[in-house]
């Protein structure tokens, strides 16, 4: 009820100092939101939905990163440009725990500062307890804040801790304060069980036990509320500000609270009410005698409309919050804490309350009527800031310095001792303040601080840079140390002085994009050098990059609790009659492989800088605009049309030893020098020192603060997937190894089967001579038979003519038959021979048989085929 009611005052307030307003609202029930207060209702961040730290600093990186282009918050997409605003609604859940409100907080302020767009932060309790993470953002939050309201002077000290500056922080009442007012004009009244005239006590209880549990201090409290009943003649009338929400650690009611009190009351009834709107109880606590609250906004409702109010504190937050709400009337001592009520003081309290009842309304009207003339005051400044869209002195009021005076904070909550209904610490609040917050206690009328270390930049400065995109800085060099960095710089390009951490770029003169490369020394010494950078190493430069002024630059802009990184610091040059012409880009996006966008560079002439010799041009404002492409560096032509026009370009024209800073999304560009003298200047470009390198996860060298060398949880988990990966890739290396072995293998067996190959080749032409000395064989004997035969018939020829002869000579016979007998001895000589050839070709058929039969003259098939076709060609 209380966060409803907070709400609903700061719409209406926003309505009446602006009617025409669109006003959007995040909320947990965007559909309730919307249909109640007639606004439009957004879902939350999901930052609700992370269950750890690490969870949150992924989510609240991935939505602090300026290249989101998907899955865009609607928050996100409502707050586009600087014309827009932030308005942080009352409550205490700046602590640490609900960090999910605080994650989701600074994710939305960093979009409004990113646009350009006042913050105002209002009615809120600071911690108390707050881990040191959480305090950095909280601390971001403050100071980002163009206006933060607190409600307690423990918030106020702890906003300056945090790094507010006095002149915007507000201590104010509570922002449903007046609630009361609208709600009796609009809102029926809630029906009491019993006669309007009859009086009676209000009493609201959180769950501060578990409500069906047996705890004895239900049972004191009962007793001692119906002794106070029983003294007073009141009724009592229970009235429930919360429902259970287990979701989010609450898994009872004040319903429940208060059924449990009423059934342990013996003689007197507790009369519960139900849960009602905001306005309908505030309405109805102005109606009781007294309050009796462990809950906050009860007390706020009650004491605005003159109410004596009892306070019941559980814890240092309840504490804090309570007598807060009381200190604005004088009237922080009257509280209790929960372990007062275990020794009768609730009773006490309450009795003596009573008894003063008429002295206390006095005084709760008088202050009333201050603080309504400085919620009045408070009211007019804000509607100058909404109206006219700059900071504000914040009004004081005049008893602020007296009650920062007797008030104590603790200087660690987390772990701050709780119950014992007293102080921890009996100093005032002066011992737990900073210088700056305590100086002027001497001038009652009203407070004056003065900060701790004087500031060289004014809220003027850097409302000029938030709007420009660029602040001149005036001198930061006298001639000589110009001088002494001039040399410097031409002595590293020369090659005189030498650093293994430097590399330098040769300047061509010709097109940006077609630039060499960048290298650790020149080949051969020059002075046409465009760039010389890692100057963070050399000791002249080191001690110009230490100036207390760039140390209060990157203090406002990442915090004065965080420790800063160079991207890079060099030497930009631009030689005497050359230098390479450089397109208008932004300095910011992929290109740079970081994983979050650097935000501010600081320029630093060495030689004048003029429009005769190239100097820079800026798009005014520019900045503004955010990275036009995710790739960033150089912009489109479509781009350069549309937004570099020349009547928009201003001439960065700087006097040597001056300082520009100059935001990195700014649009600029610089052209070439041809003048007779070179154009030098040290440039340094700071970021948060979480930047890390996307592709190797490693920092950059932090030159003011410390860096943790505990590794984020992001990297953590890229670390071990990187080891995964290095691991499978060693075992896919060693199976790729393994292959090649095998396919060595291969190409042996392949080798050795190509040899046997090569010889069956052989073998295969050597039984094909075999197969062609065979059939010249053959055709012999068939010749050979052919012979015998015609030697046989000649011979039976012969045979027949003998008997047919008459009867030869004696000596004729004798010749005759020796030549029969030669003849028969040549027809048995050439049977032999023929036998010899025909076992010869028995002898050949066999072996070739056996080579047709055997597995190597299948296997050579398609050799002796292509042997075949080899032998044909020819």
């Amino acid at each position: 009820m209380g966060d409803e009611a907070m709400l609903e005052s700061n719409v209406r307030l926003l309505r009446t100092i602006d009617p025409d307003a669109t006003l959007h609202v995040v909320s947990a029930d965007p559909a309730f939101t919307s249909a109640t207060y007639e606004v439009e209702g957004l879902p939350r961040l999901g930052f609700d939905n992370c269950a750890s730290d690490e969870a949150r600093e992924a989510l609240l990186a991935k939505l602090s990163h300026m290249h989101w282009t998907s899955e865009t918050p609607g928050a996100f997409a409502r707050m586009a440009d600087e014309s827009d605003g932030l308005l942080i609604s009352g409550g205490g859940n700046l602590r640490s725990t609900w960090p999910n409100c605080i994650y989701e907080r600074v994710a939305l302020c960093r979009r409004a500062v990113a646009n350009g767009a006042p913050i105002i932060v209002l009615g809120q309790t600071l911690g108390p307890e707050l881990n040191a993470r959480h305090r950095e953002l909280v601390s971001e939050i403050v100071r980002a804040a163009w206006w933060f309201g607190v409600r307690e002077a423990q918030s106020f000290a702890f906003a300056l801790e945090l790094g507010a500056l006095p002149g915007r922080l507000s201590y104010q009442i509570d922002d449903a304060a007046e609630l009361w007012k609208e709600a009796a004009d609009t809102e029926p009244a809630a029906c009491l069980p019993f006669s309007a005239e009859t009086p009676w006590i209000g009493i609201t209880f959180h769950p501060f036990v578990d409500p069906t549990s047996d705890d004895p201090l239900l049972d004191q409290l009962a007793d001692q509320l119906e002794q106070t009943s029983a003294r007073t003649g009141c009724r009592l009338v229970f009235i429930p500000h919360a429902r259970a929400a287990a979701t989010m650690g609450a898994p009872w009611s004040d319903e429940d609270v208060g059924r449990a009190l009423a059934r342990r009351m013996r003689t007197t009834v507790l009369h519960l009410m139900p849960v009602l709107s905001a306005r309908q109880v505030a309405q109805l606590t102005g109606q009781a005698q007294m309050i009796v609250s462990s809950r906050y906004h009860p007390i706020v409702f009650g004491l605005a409309q003159g109410v004596p109010c009892l306070g019941i504190w559980a814890d240092l937050y309840t504490r804090t919050k309570l007598c807060g709400a009381l200190q604005h009337f004088d009237r922080a001592d009257d509280s209790c804490s929960l372990e007062g009520i275990r020794g009768q003081q609730l009773a006490r309290k309450l009795a003596e309350l009573w008894n003063n009842r008429a002295a206390a309304r006095e005084k709760i009207h008088a202050l009333g009527l201050h603080n309504d003339a400085d919620e009045q005051r408070r009211r007019r400044q804000l509607v100058r800031l909404v109206m006219q869209r700059e900071p504000v002195d914040t009004p004081q009021p005049d008893r602020l310095a007296g009650i920062l005076a007797t008030t104590v904070r603790e200087p660690d909550a987390l772990t701050a001792p709780f119950g014992s209904g007293e102080p921890t610490r009996a100093a005032p609040m002066t011992e737990a303040l900073p210088r700056h917050a305590t100086a002027g206690r001497a001038q009652p009328a009203s407070l004056h601080f003065k900060e701790k270390v004087p500031k060289m930049l004014t809220d003027a400065d850097w409302q000029s840079f938030s709007r420009d995109g660029f602040l001149h800085l005036g001198q930061v060099l006298d001639a000589q140390q110009v001088q002494a960095l001039q040399l410097r710089a031409d002595a590293l390009a020369l090659g005189q002085i030498s650093n293994p951490a430097i590399q330098m770029q040769y300047d061509t003169g010709g097109d940006y994009e077609a630039l060499p490369e960048a290298v650790s020394q020149f080949e051969q010494g020059t002075r046409l050098y465009r760039k010389i950078q890692g100057l963070e190493t050399d000791d002249l430069f080191a001690a110009l990059i230490d100036r207390p002024l760039f140390r209060e630059i990157c203090a406002h802009v990442y915090g004065a609790h965080a420790a800063v990184s160079i991207f890079r610091a060099m030497v930009m040059n631009k030689p005497a009659g050359q230098g390479t012409y450089l397109p208008w880009h932004q300095d910011g996006g992929t290109v740079w492989q970081l994983d979050r966008d650097p935000l501010t560079t600081i320029w630093v002439a060495l030689d004048p800088a003029t429009r005769d010799n190239g100097c820079m041009d800026a798009i005014r404002g520019s900045h503004r605009l955010g990275l036009l492409s995710l790739h960033g560096s150089t912009l489109t032509e479509e781009h350069v049309r549309q937004y570099c026009r020349e009547d928009l370009s201003v001439p960065l024209e700087v006097p040597a030893g001056h300082a520009v800073l100059l935001h990195n999304w700014l649009i600029h560009r610089s052209g070439i020098n041809p003048s007779s003298t070179p154009r030098r200047a040290f440039t340094m470009c700071c970021m948060d020192a979480r930047t890390r390198g996307i592709l190797t996860g490693d920092h950059f060298p932090v030159v003011f603060g410390e860096q943790s060398s505990e590794p984020d949880p992001f990297v953590r988990q890229l670390q071990q997937e990187h080891a995964a990966q290095t691991d499978k890739a060693t075992q896919a290396e060693e199976y790729a190894l393994s292959l090649r072995d095998q396919n060595t293998q291969l190409q042996m067996s392949i080798a050795e089967a190509t040899k046997y190959a090569q010889s069956l080749e052989a073998q295969a032409a050597t039984l094909q001579q075999r197969s062609l000395d065979l059939e010249d064989a053959r055709e012999e004997n068939r010749r050979l038979a052919n012979a015998v035969a015609q030697m046989r018939g000649e011979m039976l020829a012969l045979n027949r003519a003998l008997d047919a002869a008459v009867q030869p000579s004696h000596a004729a016979q004798a010749a005759q038959a020796a030549q029969v007998e030669q003849a028969a001895q040549a027809a048995h000589a050439l049977q032999d021979e023929l036998n010899t050839l025909r076992v010869h070709a028995e002898q050949l058929a066999t072996s070739m048989q056996a080579v047709y039969d055997s597995n190597s003259w299948r296997v050579t098939r398609p050799l002796r085929a292509v042997f075949g076709m080899r032998r044909n060609q020819r």
